[in-house]
């Protein structure tokens, strides 16, 4: 596969599971506002924010970045770095929010990978800003 249709492929995957996140999350909080299920509210909008929005921000701007810039600098390996690392964060943080113990490792462990996934992102957005070529790419 080469990298524009590796990198197309991986917008999609962050755009569906960011639809995935939004809708579990909208079901958990309609069931826990009709009183259905008894649960902290955190693990929700951790769905809502992290889970919808960063997915579709990170999937969206593998889409236009490159067709404004005119250029493809992204490495597709990095794509799927980042796009594992943010659900590795994405699903501790939701652990820790629905066991409801503060498991300190874990919630530090998950803001870690977190960061090194938007991290990774800015970086492989801005080398196709600046139209530099990865030396990684596929």
């Amino acid at each position: 596969m080469d990298n524009v249709a590796g990198t197309s492929r991986m917008a999609r995957i962050y755009i569906a599971t960011g639809f995935l996140y939004f809708i579990i999350g909208t079901i958990l909080l309609a069931l826990n506002l009709s009183n259905l299920i008894a649960i902290n509210r955190d693990p929700i909008f951790i769905l809502l924010l992290y889970g919808f929005v960063a997915q579709l921000i990170f999937g969206v701007s593998y889409i236009f970045v490159p067709g404004v810039s005119r250029h493809s600098g992204t490495d597709y390996r990095i794509i799927i770095a980042e796009y594992i690392l943010l659900n590795i964060g994405i699903i501790a943080f939701e652990i820790v929010a629905l066991s409801g113990q503060k498991d300190v490792a874990v919630l530090i462990t998950g803001l870690i990978v977190l960061i090194v996934a938007v991290l990774l992102h800015a970086t492989n957005i801005w080398r196709t800003i600046i139209g530099r070529e990865n030396k990684g790419t596929v």
